[in-house]
């Protein structure tokens, strides 16, 4: 099998910690390694790291590779970001480069940014779903919804199909995009529809065959690419084709339209795409102080219930009385505010960028 790794983003869910240059995938908030190093230790279970690739943008490969360092994992670098059709479709170029059999192995497509609490039943459900896809199938994985969630696109499921390794997965009625408050409580009392995970598994020989066909456009640009590889042209053939590339992702432009049968896997290994503050606060509930209270640095807390600590400097940073905030202290800036509102912090990039 083989592992790309999508590793763009731009950091503005976890600011001030998170910056364009340093976005969240290299931050080490779930653990003591970065997200992009756990996803690649993760991938490592069932993919050989000289078949994992990583994609990251131009202003993130120096980084990359040195988080990567002597590992054999493949590095390939988007000189803009074009959203994850072209990034998958650049990768799915390389992994063909393999001989005939990279065609034809399953590629498992996961973000560097996502949290996986079971990794056991992750990697069973990863290899079920890959041996579904050998056969030129589309497949991808579905999040048990817990709650009427805006910020996620669905996946619309109809009946059963099947069981690989004795899981059952199910055909794609349909992906829908993020909802209102009241059609994701419809979704949610359906009990038909799912977060959509983002990780899709295929050949590498079915997503090019469907990039062509749904995407022509972004096809011819990764025909030009293909010819260079290799030689001392990709860089600036790569840089061409890039800077007119649309900017869509493999959702709307291939899954929203291909004709192919798509199957989903329901998901239970305990997932989270990590969205904010807040939902970092809530994954590492274990590691709460008996005020509720979750210190990830040199924090000092008295009659304080209920906050969030991130320090990546030498302060000491100290609350007093106080219950439910986020304070997040870097070199350079502090975040101080009600954590039920962290999703918000988006808007001080925003502002910083104004003239």
């Amino acid at each position: 099998m083989f592992a790309i790794i999508m590793a763009g983003g731009s950091g503005t869910r976890f600011w001030p910690a998170s910056r364009a240059h340093y976005p969240k995938q290299f931050l080490n908030i779930t653990s003591d390694r970065s997200m992009l190093a756990e996803t690649i230790a993760r991938a490592e279970r069932f993919a050989p790291l000289d078949h994992i690739c990583v994609v990251v943008g131009s202003v993130h490969a120096e980084l990359t590779h040195k988080l990567v360092g002597a590992q054999p994992v493949k590095v390939l670098v988007e000189p803009f970001g074009r959203n994850t059709a072209a990034c998958i479709g650049l990768a799915a170029l390389h992994v063909k480069q393999y001989g005939p059999g990279g065609l034809d192995e399953p590629v498992i497509i996961l973000p560097a940014d996502h949290f996986i609490a079971d990794v056991t039943t992750f990697t069973a459900t990863i290899q079920a779903a890959a041996e579904t896809a050998r056969n030129g199938s589309i497949v991808t994985l579905g999040i048990q919804p817990t709650r009427p969630e805006t910020g996620y696109g669905y996946v619309q499921t109809g009946a059963a199909q099947g069981a690989t390794n004795g899981m059952l997965y199910y055909q794609v009625a349909r992906f829908v995009e993020k909802p209102n408050y009241e059609t994701a409580k419809g979704y949610l009392a359906s009990g038909d529809y799912f977060w959509n995970s983002g990780i899709f598994i295929f050949t590498a020989r079915t997503i090019l065959q469907e990039i062509e066909s749904c995407m022509p456009a972004l096809y011819a640009g990764l025909l030009e690419i293909e010819l260079a590889i290799g030689t001392p042209a990709y860089d600036a053939v790569v840089e061409r084709v890039y800077g007119r590339l649309e900017s869509i992702s493999i959702d709307y432009g291939v899954m929203e339209k291909t004709r192919q049968p798509i199957y989903v896997f329901k998901a239970a290994f305990g997932w989270s795409d990590v969205g904010s503050w807040q939902a970092l606060y809530e994954l590492r509930a274990s590691e709460y102080d008996a005020q509720g209270n979750l210190l990830l640095g040199d924090a000092l807390v008295s009659e304080a219930k209920g906050n969030l600590v991130f320090s990546s400097t030498d302060r000491k940073v100290a609350l007093l009385g106080v219950a439910g905030l986020v304070v997040v202290d870097t070199p350079d800036a502090v975040l101080i505010a009600p954590l039920d509102r962290s999703q918000d912090v988006k808007v001080f990039p925003a502002l910083l960028a104004k003239p």
